[in-house]
């Protein structure tokens, strides 16, 4: 096998041309403007029963002590999609349990994570 010696100068060129060219994602790239109205969407319809899920929700929660808002949860420190998520998904009461906690509100894996989205796009708000 013949090694081909390509000169420093030309390598760098070409490495900073590929990264120049090279579409910049991070780990904690935002989410979707449609994911985020998703999950404001199914908020609306299924969460606003116990929570305040946007200041122009159409009705109050029908909890005599409201469930925390998610302008609050979003402002809580450390609050992230995946914690979120992972709450929605597990933290569920039962008629033997109380305090009560929250119930199960049956949502798909990607329900969950564009709510989780939606409450964290509160925080900048």
């Amino acid at each position: 096998m013949v090694a081909r010696h390509i000169p420093l100068r030309a390598a760098t060129l070409a490495l900073a041309a590929a990264l120049l060219g090279a579409p910049r994602v991070s780990a904690a790239a935002p989410p979707a403007a449609a994911d985020v109205a998703r999950g404001e969407h199914i908020a609306r319809l299924i969460c606003s029963a116990c929570h305040v899920v946007a200041v122009d929700q159409e009705y109050p929660p029908m909890l005599r002590q409201a469930a925390p808002a998610f302008g609050e949860i979003a402002g809580r420190p450390g609050v992230t999609t995946d914690s979120l998520a992972r709450f929605i998904a597990t933290t569920h009461w039962d008629v033997d349990r109380l305090p009560m906690s929250m119930p199960n509100p049956l949502l798909t894996q990607s329900e969950t994570r564009a709510v989780s989205h939606y409450i964290l796009s509160l925080r900048n708000r």
